[in-house]
């Protein structure tokens, strides 16, 4: 099979190599899925960079997403599982041809759901739901910040937002995705570079600030978010586009009684109970395929030109998630 290997941290558009490996041999409870697509996420990227290098062994296969048809098992499985369409979650690097995967784990995938969105119904739509049903407790009408509201997880905060009957304040750096965003359900949009946002919480708020913030940035950026959020809010970090990870004690909130607190997918799914795992995919996929969430995708790029997805995907202004076609 042909698989995109990392076997140094740097630049995923330079370090990154296609090339064949034997086809893996699924174990005991494994199944062995032939990829149709993987998608590329930020936590892909900050992994082949470095981010995460004390606990990431080289060379590896990088990717946690895929959907594709299940062509083999292992042992203590039955054969009917051959042709059915998931997604291999939990397994081996998703950025490969052949993935093996636990049984347990696979999420069957709704023949109406295309490849490149079925890909994508995994970490992002399930953070953005931890956050804001779990994680955080809040109630229709509360305001929350959402900044990198351009990315995929802030459209997906947006449907989320709406549907919850929420206020979302998008924030963004680029003009050109506030109409998306309203559309999708934001309550607001504030391009950080020309708009003030401590004005637009305090209009919406009467000024006793957001129910809580979401801080895809960390850094700066995300530590900015605590002066904006009310005594007994939360300010919660999902991901360090910025490189740096937002710091717990942070002043201004432990002056307004702000709690900080990290949220990483990781944690949920290390301690999910199978059938938890099923009925959280289960809910993901049925707002999916009803059109309650829309996930747009890129044209799909071939493994080969994974050079070329990963310039791509790195591309400021960039419209939908850019996905590997196997």
């Amino acid at each position: 099979m042909r698989a995109i290997f990392c076997d140094q941290f740097g630049n995923p558009a330079t370090v990154l190599r296609c090339r064949h490996q034997p086809d893996p041999v699924p174990a005991p409870g494994e199944l062995l899925v032939r990829t149709a697509a993987a998608s590329v996420n930020p936590s892909d990227l900050l992994t082949v960079r470095g981010a995460y290098a004390r606990a990431t062994a080289l060379p590896f296969i990088p990717g946690f997403e895929a959907v594709g048809r299940v062509v083999a098992v292992g042992a203590g499985l039955s054969a009917d599982w051959i042709g059915r369409r998931v997604l291999p979650l939990r397994g081996s690097g998703t950025w490969a041809e052949l993935v093996a995967s636990p049984a347990q784990w696979a999420i069957p995938v709704p023949d109406a759901i295309p490849d490149a969105v079925a890909t994508q119904c995994y970490i992002n739509p399930l953070t953005i739901d931890r956050l804001l049903t779990l994680e955080i407790p809040l109630s229709a009408g509360d305001v929350v910040i959402v900044n990198a509201a351009g990315s995929a997880c802030g459209r997906i905060a947006a449907q989320t937002a709406r549907a919850l009957g929420l206020r979302m304040v998008a924030v963004v750096r680029r003009e050109d995705h506030r109409d998306e965003l309203l559309n999708l359900g934001a309550a607001a949009v504030v391009n950080s570079g020309r708009d003030d946002l401590a004005a637009t919480i305090a209009a919406l708020t009467d000024g006793r600030g957001a129910a809580a913030a979401l801080d895809a940035i960390g850094g700066a950026e995300g530590a900015a978010l605590a002066g904006l959020v009310a005594p007994g809010g939360a300010l919660a970090s999902y991901g360090l586009l910025s490189g740096s990870l937002l710091s717990p004690d942070l002043p201004a909130a432990a002056e307004r009684g702000v709690r900080v607190l990290s949220f990483w997918l990781k944690r949920w799914v290390d301690r999910c109970a199978p059938e938890d795992w099923q009925t959280a995919f289960a809910a993901l996929m049925a707002r999916v395929g009803s059109g309650a969430l829309v996930l747009t995708a890129a044209p799909p790029i071939p493994f080969a030109d994974v050079a070329t997805a990963m310039r791509l995907s790195e591309q400021p202004g960039r419209r939908g998630k850019v996905v590997l076609a196997g």
